[in-house]
């Protein structure tokens, strides 16, 4: 059931960044689309995944919709899905190039899935690569830096 609403959230999300790029020039507005309509198909895809699960354990007899809630890592998507909207809200505030590698740092450094040196280093790389796609690429008018 959580990969559900996993998959139900980032549809929702993708609906989210799609009414911010409204008003990006068409060109521009191609790739956020691209990569919404990949993030939908994969999430679609999640949730037939588990339809045939969930018909696979009826069969066996072993089928249990509502399983015991994992807390921590129900936390930990509450987390990290309340990052992204701060993330998101924030870039017109703080500029991207703050946002975008604390919204890596953070799940990086708490999360430890990778070590600090290469937390930073991914973090640093993604930052200059949307940066070079989106600002200099695209001639995207986006706030870099804090604005007060």
């Amino acid at each position: 059931m959580g990969q559900i609403f996993v998959s139900l959230s980032a549809i929702l999300l993708v609906a989210v960044f799609r009414s911010q790029t409204v008003n990006y020039p068409k060109t521009a507005a191609r790739l956020p689309d691209l990569i919404g309509w990949v993030v939908v198909l994969l999430a679609c895809l999640a949730i037939v995944q588990v339809l045939f699960d969930w018909r696979r354990q009826r069969a066996a007899g072993t089928l249990v919709v509502f399983p015991a809630p994992d807390w921590r890592a129900v936390g930990i998507g509450g987390a990290f899905l309340a990052l992204i909207l701060i993330y998101a809200l924030s870039i017109n505030m703080v500029g991207y190039l703050i946002a975008t590698p604390l919204f890596m740092l953070i799940p990086f450094l708490i999360l430890r899935p990778i070590g600090r040196v290469a937390a930073i280093a991914t973090a640093g790389t993604v930052t200059v690569f949307i940066w070079l796609v989106f600002f200099w690429f695209l001639r995207l008018s986006i706030p870099l830096f804090p604005v007060f």
